[in-house]
């Protein structure tokens, strides 16, 4: 694989990773707005997203490292 492979396949993968944050976090925006939500299940979901958030953190950093390992 490439260099234009590697960053074509990383950028594709950023693509979804922030279409997915971007999903998330409409919906917690819209149960938080829910006045009917049960606030141990809006708490539930805040922590969810909070980890999801972590975890593709992680995994951006992970994609950095291999990219600056790929134009080493």
């Amino acid at each position: 694989m490439d260099r234009d492979e590697i960053e074509q396949t990383a950028h594709a993968a950023l693509a979804r990773l922030d279409a997915a944050l971007t999903r998330l976090e409409r919906a917690a925006e819209s149960v938080a707005a829910a006045p009917r939500v049960d606030p141990a299940e809006l708490a539930g979901l805040q922590q969810r997203h909070s980890r999801l958030k972590h975890s593709v953190a992680q995994s951006l950093r992970q994609l950095d490292d291999i990219l600056a390992g790929a134009t080493s």
